[in-house]
């Protein structure tokens, strides 16, 4: 008899493993060392540490100090201990954060770009969002993008024009800053890049989306898990609550930021948006977003990155971002690929790639 995991199934939670193991060691990559008094302050100090998945508690006369003992906290890619040994004079568990109440639904979030206007975002706000950064002589962020599977990233196509070559690319997920990236720090690596056949590089912006196959899957936590697609039905939805999140530039001429921002701006009707670009066509599959007088808007360093709405209690992917006249300037809304509009593509792709849903 044979089956298949649960995990995805989306009426059950998110796995949560609250049990002590007592003579096990739980091995995997080491995240920090911390000397605790007790296992369960030990279990503790991992659920409150973020990308802590399980850890182990030594009482092993070496390894402590007084009363206080050592405490391992540790993850690996999967989530599962690398390796488990049994009869040690140890102590192993895994993190409570999984075992908070989440959402039924695997692709929300629960919170009721760079951002120009923006603020800093926190720790699991935006669990989609992910930072895609090229590796050459040195390494360094330059798109943003959207988790919508366990092995999907929703992104730009422009921010390929001249990087191609998938090798260069490392994508990073269930990150805040980007200071926080260390070579030891997990990344995906591209397996397949599916760029829209329409787009053009010189083509000022159309058909600016596309999808990245991660060489391996994602394994879903609070701080890393898709956003929802809007369906084929969605496109005349009037969303009021939307959001944009990215790393990249505060102004113009500026810089990448270190702490995810996240600005919240209204959408504009593509009649009112296309008076302010009249050098430009915009098509029913671009959408735009910005406040009459300017002063909050996505920059460069945000594009591919998501612009979300909340709809029914739901975040939807309802854009991408794609370009703009500058940033958050008077009169000149950002413009971003409409992602109702790619539905069809998006999953026709995801699901030809995988051989069945890839969502």
């Amino acid at each position: 008899m044979s089956g298949y995991s649960l995990l995805t199934c989306k009426t059950l939670p998110e796995p949560c493993h609250s049990k002590i193991y007592s003579g096990v060691d739980f091995e995997g990559e080491e995240l920090n060392v911390t000397f605790v008094e007790g296992v369960n302050v030990c279990q503790e100090t991992c659920t409150k540490m973020i990308r802590c998945q399980f850890f182990t508690y030594s009482l092993r006369p070496e390894d402590c100090r007084g009363k206080k003992c050592k405490c391992s906290l540790r993850l690996s890619l999967d989530g599962s201990p690398t390796r488990i040994t049994y009869r040690t004079r140890a102590s192993s568990g895994y993190s409570l954060r999984l075992c908070k109440s989440g959402d039924s639904s695997v692709c929300t979030t629960k919170t009721n770009t760079r951002i120009v206007g923006g603020t800093n975002s926190s720790w699991g706000e935006w669990p989609w969002q992910v930072s895609l950064q090229v590796k050459l002589r040195a390494q360094s962020h330059l798109c943003g993008g959207s988790i919508i599977g366990h092995q999907w990233v929703l992104t730009a196509a422009h921010c390929f024009d001249g990087l191609p070559l998938s090798n260069v690319w490392r994508i990073y997920s269930g990150i805040l800053k980007l200071s926080e990236i260390t070579t030891e720090t997990p990344f995906s690596e591209i397996k397949e890049l599916i760029i829209h056949p329409n787009y053009k590089i010189s083509d000022g912006g159309g058909h600016d989306i596309a999808l990245i196959k991660l060489e391996t899957p994602l394994n879903y936590t609070e701080f890393q898990k898709p956003i929802c697609l809007p369906s084929k039905a969605d496109t005349n939805t009037i969303y009021t609550n939307c959001w944009v999140t990215g790393w990249g530039f505060t102004k113009e001429k500026g810089e990448i930021q270190n702490t995810l921002q996240k600005a919240n701006i209204p959408l504009v009707p593509n009649e009112e948006c296309q008076k302010k670009y009249r050098d430009y066509e915009l098509t029913k599959q671009m959408i735009c977003a910005g406040y009459k007088e300017g002063g909050k808007d996505a920059c460069k360093g945000d594009s591919g990155g998501p612009l979300v709405c909340k709809y029914n209690g739901i975040w939807h992917l309802v854009g991408i971002t794609s370009w703009g006249e500058g940033c958050a300037r008077r009169e000149q809304p950002g413009v971003y690929t409409k992602v109702a509009e790619y539905v069809d593509w998006i999953l026709e792709k995801t699901q030809v790639s995988d051989g069945h849903t890839g969502l």
